[in-house]
């Protein structure tokens, strides 16, 4: 009787801890259900994305259905290239107040171009599979001529030959020969059209590997609504997978017209998703330099140190020598040293406009931004996407320029005047003169000058020469110090039909040590610069003339010191 109650109750307490367990269990699935119920998970669209010459904004949309209550939205598949301290997030709607802002890496999320990669890799696995089977067939049909060859005795030991017989195996074994090596001949010819497929597709593969990011990440939005509604979220941020670069096209048809001067941007992404059909600003700005003013500390002077030089010498150039603390080197020292191409508008280009005729250029007090009227298409593989952001027409001043001590060449130069209203940016141009191309030149916009100088290229109708004065160039002794005399004749022939103006740049040596004494003998009427030792010499030149000038120097030293580069 005993053994029954004591049976029963420890089933009534196994039935109480059941029932406990059960509502635990209850209240974690509860408590999970309302977890998920308070979280919304969208996804949003590229709209709009401002490009700066390091790095860029992008700027997401969504619209979200919003109970009333506190809820949190989950903005999903965003490029992991994320930095958390630029994202800022608007709802356009009174009602919803934003509580909190957070960002996590999803590493479980798979990522948008992985359907690229699936097909690329399906696409890999099928030509492979192609190339097998060709390869059994070689096989079987190489097998097929060596048995053949083998076997190519009709008759016994014994027993002779039947003509007929012999003529008969002779036409068997010639067609089968020659079905079989035309058939090797056909598995050549496509065995290499496979392996070209194959290295493609590798090509591709690895590219696409390289140009997604790996992971996709996830922004986190905590809200309060007070009423149900429908809102559009609108989510910007700073990421540093994106650039562009400024690229020119200049085009002149003679010296006596303006240039054409078209100014392209050169706009590159790798942020692991495409900017499909977005608006594109492109600015000057560039978030990533430091914005803070400079301080300038104490300079102190240090001796030059010839056994750092020397050691810095002897790794094949010159570099700065580590200084110990609180030394600076010597100056002395340091002078040694698309819109989419699948997608466009047939009408657009068919009326000869270009995405310059749809771009409006604001200044700032810092910036210059182009506002691009026209929705672009930009992938994520690292390669430029060429865009048209200005045309002007520049009225410019022509001359020659030659500095035949470097190169007895003379270069035609633009000047542009008032090149400062432009919003020029250093990069490289493609100059184009009398419809010919001429090679590449750089705009080097970071100059105070009036005028920017644009090198159109060298001009062949214009022959110099710089040869040295030899019965002036000598070295002799002069009370106690040595003295050497230098001279040179510069020619320059103008074999074009015109009139040229031509500034011809020479220079003498400078003396930075007591010592050394520089003089100058004669210029020619040349501009001379004292501080720098430049000569200038501005010729106008007529057809079919040949003008001279000439200079010389001489050089005293002490008698017991040599001179390297004299």
């Amino acid at each position: 009787m005993v053994g029954i109650h004591l049976l029963l109750h420890i089933q009534l307490n196994f039935v109480k801890m059941a029932h406990k367990f059960s509502f635990i269990i209850a209240l974690f699935l509860c408590s999970v259900n309302f977890g998920q119920q308070n979280e919304i998970k969208t996804d949003s669209k590229i709209t709009h994305v401002t490009v700066f010459l390091s790095g860029a904004q992008v700027t997401h949309e969504a619209r979200v259905s919003v109970p009333a209550g506190s809820r949190t939205i989950v903005f999903e598949n965003l490029t992991q290239y994320i930095n958390k301290s630029s994202l800022q997030i608007k709802a356009n709607n009174e009602a919803i107040t934003i509580l909190s802002v957070g960002h996590k890496i999803n590493y479980l999320k798979s990522h948008e171009n992985d359907k690229r990669l699936v097909v690329l890799k399906d696409s890999l696995e099928k030509i492979r599979f192609k190339l097998d089977i060709r390869n059994s067939h070689e096989i079987v049909y190489k097998e097929e001529k060596i048995m053949l060859l083998a076997n190519k005795s009709i008759a016994g030991e014994q027993n002779g030959v039947d003509i007929e017989d012999l003529m008969e195996m002779a036409d068997f074994y010639r067609e089968r020969l020659q079905e079989i090596e035309t058939k090797l001949l056909d598995i050549k010819t496509s065995k290499r059209n496979l392996n070209k497929t194959i290295s493609r597709l590798n090509q591709e593969l690895k590219s696409a590997n390289s140009q997604q990011g790996k992971y996709t990440s996830d922004v986190i939005v905590k809200v309060a609504a007070k009423v149900k509604s429908t809102t559009k979220f609108e989510l910007s941020y700073i990421t540093n997978q994106a650039s562009w670069s400024p690229k020119y096209d200049i085009r002149t048809k003679d010296i006596n017209v303006p240039i054409a001067l078209t100014y392209k941007a050169e706009v590159a992404q790798n942020t692991g998703f495409d900017w499909k059909k977005v608006n594109v600003t492109l600015s000057t700005g560039n978030p990533a330099i430091n914005n803070t003013q400079p301080a300038i500390n104490p300079w102190y002077l240090a001796y030059y140190n010839e056994y750092k030089a020397k050691k810095n010498r002897s790794k094949g150039r010159m570099q700065y020598a580590s200084p110990a603390y609180g030394e600076v080197l010597s100056d002395d020292y340091n002078a040694d040293i698309k819109y989419d191409s699948e997608e466009k508008d047939k009408s657009f280009y068919e009326e000869g406009l270009s995405s310059a005729d749809f771009t409006s250029v604001t200044q700032s007090n810092v910036n210059t931004s182009f506002k691009i009227a026209l929705p672009y298409t930009i992938k994520s593989n690292g390669e430029s996407e060429l865009i048209e952001i200005q045309n002007y027409d520049l009225p410019v001043g022509y001359q020659y320029f030659a500095a035949p001590k470097a190169d007895q060449d003379a270069f035609l130069l633009a000047n542009i005047i008032e090149w400062g209203d432009y919003y020029l940016l250093p990069g490289y141009a493609n100059v184009y003169f009398e419809g010919t191309y001429i090679g590449e030149s750089y705009l080097n916009t970071n100059t105070t000058d009036d005028t920017l100088a644009v090198s159109m290229g060298r001009d062949k109708g214009i022959v110099i020469t710089r040869e040295k004065i030899k019965d002036f160039c000598k070295n002799a002794r002069f009370a106690g110090k040595k003295k050497s005399t230098r001279g040179y004749e510069i020619k320059v022939r103008n074999n074009k039909p015109k009139a040229i103006e031509i500034e011809v740049v020479d220079q003498i040596p400078m003396s930075r040590i007591k010592e050394i004494e520089v003089e100058m003998l004669e210029n020619s009427s040349a501009e001379y610069d004292e501080t720098t030792g430049k000569l200038i010499w501005k010729l106008t030149i007529q057809p079919g003339e040949t003008a001279e000038v000439s200079f010389k120097f001489q050089v005293k030293y002490p008698k017991d010191k040599n001179l390297s580069n004299l």
